[in-house]
């Protein structure tokens, strides 16, 4: 079997490598260690995601006999205690582990919940109910910046988004509560407040850790606006080169920066734009279904083309 091992320690001998980085690559060779970061953090978070949906069962269940005051006190001890281990890394001056980061975003996501239960049940805020979302994007902010956490930022900013009225399902512009312009210039509304944070964020700080979680919820929030507007006229006319506009910028800042998760977002809501704008005007079932074949193979070639482009030395 072909080792690198004799390389490995003639480097370490040398001292062009320290011994830490020669450890760690001599046990890679031999096969001994493995990450499981990426596993661990999708077992962490539905974990987290599975003990809210647990939450709701039993709140649902036992509501009559607890009662209402019970069970805020009770959701609030809670998210308390899942915030322990992080408070205490932070006055220890360390940095929290992969499941203190995921016990904290449990913590504020029980906060979320029990205050949106208790303002159902007391109306705290009376008539400005819906404000209780930005107080909690605020806290969260406060969280998530006093723990440097971007799991924490990012409810934060989907709170915001909500107080903003952008849904949190990607479909939400569908709804009927207000119209699909309306929706538009919600979203577009949303992303340029999220943009202003994000300079501000980076001017603040001369290493900013926020700055991938602001991109992506610009990004999303950006092309969802311009494809609400794509939905029907008069703002079609200005939704189709908006859309056109935010998926070129996705794409060139994707491969500027080799991000592929930008060109996915500049490729597919192209292609979801295009067919909300035509698919409307399209009479037949079969022409409709054969015009939504051709942009999806189109999308899929783009994007696959893109994808060969940043892989090549230079692009």
């Amino acid at each position: 079997m072909h080792t690198l091992e004799p390389e490995l320690r003639a480097l370490h001998a040398d001292g062009l490598v320290d011994h830490a980085t020669a450890a760690r690559a001599l046990a890679r060779d031999r096969g001994r260690v493995f990450s499981l970061h990426a596993e661990l953090r999708a077992t962490l978070y539905a974990g987290v995601l599975l003990v809210m949906a647990g939450v709701g069962l039993i709140l649902a269940r036992h509501l009559d006999r607890i009662g209402p005051l019970a069970i805020v006190l009770a959701v609030a001890l809670v998210a308390v205690a899942c915030a322990v281990p992080a408070v205490r890394a932070k006055l220890a001056g360390r940095a929290p582990t992969v499941a203190g980061e995921y016990l904290l975003l449990l913590a504020v996501l029980l906060l979320s919940a029990d205050l949106a239960y208790a303002e159902r049940e007391f109306t705290l805020l009376g008539p400005l109910w819906s404000w209780h979302l930005l107080l909690l994007a605020v806290v969260h902010a406060a969280v998530a910046y006093a723990f440097a956490s971007p799991l924490v930022l990012a409810a934060s900013l989907t709170a915001l988004a909500g107080w903003f009225g952008v849904g949190g399902a990607p479909g939400e512009f569908l709804r009927v509560s207000y119209s699909e312009a309306e929706f538009g210039a919600r979203a577009l509304a949303c992303a340029l407040a999220v943009a202003g944070w994000r300079h501000a964020d980076r001017r603040a700080q001369p290493q900013p850790r926020f700055t991938e979680v602001f991109d992506h919820f610009v990004a999303n929030l950006a092309f969802w606006g311009a494809i609400a507007w794509c939905g029907e006229w008069p703002w079609l006319a200005a939704g189709l080169p908006l859309l056109a506009a935010i998926a070129w910028a996705a794409i060139r800042r994707g491969l500027a920066d080799g991000r592929e998760a930008f060109l996915v977002y500049g490729t597919v809501y192209a292609a979801i734009g295009v067919c909300v704008a035509a698919l409307p005007h399209i009479r037949g079932t079969t022409p409709a279904l054969g015009f939504a074949l051709v942009v999806v193979c189109a999308a899929a070639a783009t994007l696959w083309w893109l994808r060969r482009r940043l892989r090549e030395p230079g692009a």
